[in-house]
């Protein structure tokens, strides 16, 4: 087994770092969580992939995109990408590898899903990266230009839905156990909790000094104020508990029996987008009560604010398909467990 650098601790571990990290920056926080959850991409793919990433660099990290792409024209030994742009790949200034996903295309049937592994050398950053919320997290768009990537650097996005990726022959830990759904939401959704715990902290420490403006008396007396702050902190406490639990059980579970159950699955994906949604109700409270000094850039509190309705506009954080594929399953219409 090559030798990688990390602690493989548990998803309720990550939560937690995650969680403390965005509290003082949300793009830090996001971009942390993207990173460490991209070093578990990379262990599910084949020993030589992991080889060629972690043999020379044991620290490497790498980036990944899911939006955009051609898909690659089959060659002798690989798969040759012409020309293609991907986006929204977080954390890619300081990654050393990159994996794209692909629809490669299959004779007879709809194209495989699969991510291509290519070093940061063979790949230009796009810095087109102008967003509202999660500024500085640098989500920049990649192109590619004519890249053969050999078979043994490839991974199919099913294998990481249900868990069987070729990586977990030289990686036996829990970890690598775990399906994509409803587990690795983890690292999209913690940002949110840590974002909202901090836009709180903020508010309390501006509302201590803060002074109605025309009758002078101190803001913190107002009853709203402090009915605001006290339900956004349950919110906040709620979305902990939802999101940590997830995780929990997901561990539990395949810790136990080797795997993690369909329901569990599906139930994970409900309770982390319900868990973001709760952080930016909290969150949105907070700001219409912070007044309109709150809207200054040097603000913490308006930071918060666009960050995390940066993190809840992720598609795996979406309300509406998440929460719907838990109604799917429970009314026996579905599984509930189709990716996007």
């Amino acid at each position: 087994m090559i030798k990688k650098s990390g602690s493989e601790l548990t998803l309720a571990d990550a939560f937690d770092v995650i969680n403390l990290l965005s509290q003082g920056c949300g793009s830090t926080g996001w971009t942390y969580a993207l990173l460490a959850a991209h070093g578990w991409f990379l262990a599910q793919f084949g020993d030589q992939a992991q080889r060629d990433v972690w043999g020379a660099a044991p620290n490497a990290v790498i980036s990944t995109s899911f939006s955009g792409g051609p898909g690659p024209e089959p060659v002798e030994g690989g798969l040759r990408i012409t020309e293609g742009l991907w986006r929204f790949s977080s954390g890619v200034h300081h990654a050393n590898w990159v994996a794209l996903l692909a629809p490669v295309p299959r004779e007879g049937a709809a194209p495989d899903m699969q991510f291509l592994l290519m070093p940061r050398s063979e790949i230009e950053i796009i810095e087109d990266w102008r967003s509202a919320g999660l500024a500085g997290s640098g989500s920049c768009t990649i192109a590619v230009r004519d890249v053969v990537v050999p078979l043994h650097r490839t991974l199919r996005m099913q294998d990481l839905l249900d868990a069987t990726g070729p990586g977990r022959s030289v990686n036996d830990g829990p970890l690598y156990k775990l399906p994509l759904v409803g587990c690795w939401h983890v690292f999209l959704s913690a940002p949110a909790t840590g974002i909202a715990r901090g836009a709180m902290d903020a508010w309390v420490t501006r509302t201590k000094s803060r002074v109605h403006p025309f009758t002078r008396e101190p803001v913190g007396a107002d009853p709203v104020g402090r009915v605001r702050l006290g339900a956004a902190a349950a919110r906040i406490e709620a979305a902990e508990t939802l999101i940590r639990g997830a995780v929990e059980k997901a561990t539990t579970e395949t810790l136990d029996n080797g795997a993690v159950s369909a329901e569990t699955q599906v139930r994970g994906r409900r309770d982390h987008a319900f868990g973001v949604r709760l952080c930016v109700e909290a969150v949105e409270a907070l700001f219409l009560a912070a007044g309109a000094s709150s809207l200054d850039e040097s603000s913490p509190i308006q930071r918060h604010w666009r960050d995390v309705h940066a993190v809840a506009q992720h598609v795996a954080n979406n309300f509406d398909s998440n929460l719907s594929a838990w109604g799917e399953r429970a009314l026996g219409l579905g599984d509930g467990l189709r990716f996007g």
